[in-house]
């Protein structure tokens, strides 16, 4: 199976306590992180690495990020040294109303530590 590629609606922002991920607002509309709207995160490896894959009830809106050791290896780390890794989807409704819609998913405890292995090559806290 080859590597999936970065979607070009998304930007990683690896930050101290979690891994955000800005969703491009012209492609997502805008209660797409609505509590209500049912969003699955998981995680599959291809070619050994990690990549998230999100599913929406509407397939239009599912996509797949990599998590690439050479593009974050010199990001912020403290996503990494926490006790669950914490990913938030992050979608910024339109500029009038200056909101920020987040949704927050956490990673299963074995693809976490697969994970922190990967990107850090330190062992598994």
């Amino acid at each position: 199976m080859s590597l999936s590629e970065r979607s070009p609606y998304i930007r990683l922002l690896p930050g101290t306590t979690s891994l955000g991920m800005i969703l491009k607002n012209t492609h997502f509309h805008d209660d797409l992180l609505s509590e209500t709207y049912p969003i699955q995160c998981l995680v599959e490896w291809q070619d050994g690495i990690p990549v998230l894959v999100f599913q929406f009830k509407s397939a239009a809106y599912d996509f797949s990020e990599p998590l690439l050791p050479a593009e974050l290896k010199h990001g912020e780390r403290g996503w990494l040294e926490q006790p669950r890794i914490e990913v938030r989807l992050l979608l910024a409704d339109n500029v009038i109303t200056d909101h920020v819609a987040e949704r927050t998913f956490f990673l299963p405890g074995n693809d976490a530590d697969e994970i922190r292995r990967m990107l850090t090559g330190s062992p598994v806290r």
